[in-house]
């Protein structure tokens, strides 16, 4: 037993049993979900409580210790709360699983779900699907969730995750700052159907002043990785992979037209102050200082710019043969051999029921998965102007293109990728290489 502590210790940076949630949920000033039974009452009060771990990243702790002290009204169930930071937190995690030091609920992003399911580390949900009284696992996205993000957490048509946020990418601007230039905004073009990949470049542009540190940029957003790239080629109707993953297309015209295209917005329009694999290329900062136009923008952005005085709107990505956009995000697993499988599950199906995932949109959460969670005023306030273009974009969005081996395929990506960036290789060139080592991957 000392030893799962000491292991548990090395993970946590932040661990809490969250017991004060009328306080909080007052503080916080926001509705709780409501509750889908009765408190226990009689002998059902008098047992001792389930215990169960849920590991999360970052300080999403607080966000979900609100809402578990809402589960705890409406169960017998203690909640502990794990955080660790973000960049170390699904290493651990890998290593608490390979040693048996198991979380009941393990919070996991998308673009890692392949190196725990992999390894038969994630239990198959498929019963607990079936038995929900409102889901039906024929249905798509079982007639809860978008389908997008339910697919992604299946493995041979089985889910071995429950989908928790979605992360449309769009573009956001300066709105203060379109007036003040007299210059049509991207929402302007986007109603007129003339927000184009042309269009874009030659707002840009047009949005740009002065030197030195008072420079207003036009556009920036870096380091780009994968899925800020996918998205020009899904627009110009290309992709990385073909649909069943045993070939790769990134050496194709249309691939590599928009990685070019993407890469030149430095290159050759010096739309921003960096190449797009520096950080020095990162737009926080710039927008947020009124320094910056136009940027890539989620539904995490939101949460991002609170207390900020940018008066700020979102669109769509721009069109060059089509609109698309990319989108990720996180879920909830249980571990196989977690020593309360089922009251994980309870924890689950609550956390993600319609009440739930509104709660989380009131107090912080990206975008949920949660289909009509997102479509209600639990989402779609302002700031940003204009939400509903989220909505927008979660018609047209594809899942990240990830494989088995993804891992050591990002590593070649993101290699060719700096070489592209800084100039050193085309666009054509990098796609030939990374299609050449990327295909014996396939074939593993």
């Amino acid at each position: 037993m000392q030893s799962h502590k000491l292991s548990r210790r090395r993970f946590l940076q932040s661990s809490a049993l969250f017991t004060s949630g009328t306080l909080l949920a007052a503080c916080a000033g926001v509705a709780a979900p409501a509750a889908s039974e009765p408190a226990a009452s009689g002998d059902d009060a008098m047992a001792e409580p389930t215990e169960i771990e849920f590991t999360v990243w970052g300080s999403w702790d607080a966000t979900y210790g609100l809402l578990m002290d809402e589960y705890k009204k409406t169960s017998n169930t203690n909640v502990t709360i794990i955080s660790a930071p973000f960049g170390q937190y699904h290493d651990r995690l890998l290593t608490r699983f390979a040693s048996g030091d198991l979380p009941d609920v393990g919070m996991i992003v998308d673009f890692d779900f392949a190196r725990f399911q992999n390894r038969g580390f994630l239990t198959d949900l498929t019963h607990y699907v079936e038995a929900h009284p409102t889901w039906d696992i024929n249905e798509p996205g079982y007639g809860h969730f978008y389908d997008v993000i339910t697919d992604f957490f299946k493995s041979e048509g089985k889910p071995y995750a429950i989908p928790a946020e979605v992360n449309p990418m769009g573009i956001g601007y300066n709105i203060d700052m379109f007036e003040e230039f007299g210059v049509t905004t991207p929402y302007e073009h986007f109603q007129n159907d003339t927000w184009t990949w042309d269009t874009f470049v030659e707002t840009a542009k047009e949005m740009m002043r002065g030197e030195g540190d008072e420079k207003i940029w036009g556009w920036t957003n870096g380091p780009v990785r994968i899925w800020n790239i996918v998205n020009r080629i899904w627009q110009n109707g290309g992709n990385i992979f073909n649909e069943d993953k045993t070939e790769v297309l990134v050496d194709q015209e249309a691939a590599v037209e928009a990685i070019q295209w993407k890469f030149d917005l430095y290159l050759v329009h010096e739309l921003g102050p960096a190449n797009l694999r520096s950080a020095d290329a990162g737009a926080g900062g710039l927008f947020d200082q009124g320094r910056l136009a136009l940027r890539d923008v989620g539904t995490w952005t939101r949460k991002g710019m609170e207390g900020s005085d940018i008066n700020w709107g979102v669109v769509p990505q721009p069109k060059s043969v089509q609109y698309a956009t990319w989108t990720g995000g996180f879920s909830y697993t249980i571990p196989v051999g977690a020593p309360n499988p089922d009251a994980a599950w309870d924890m689950i199906q609550y956390t993600a029921s319609l009440e739930g995932a509104k709660f989380l949109l009131r107090n912080g959460h990206a975008g949920s998965s949660v289909k009509a969670a997102m479509e209600s005023d639990s989402f779609l306030f302002e700031p940003p102007a204009h939400p509903e273009s989220y909505l927008f974009m979660m018609d047209t969005v594809h899942p990240q293109p990830f494989i088995r081996r993804n891992q050591e395929f990002l590593e070649i990506w993101d290699r060719e990728m700096d070489l592209v960036a800084i100039g050193e290789k085309t666009a054509e060139e990098a796609a030939i290489q990374i299609k050449t080592e990327t295909e014996p991957l396939l074939e593993a």
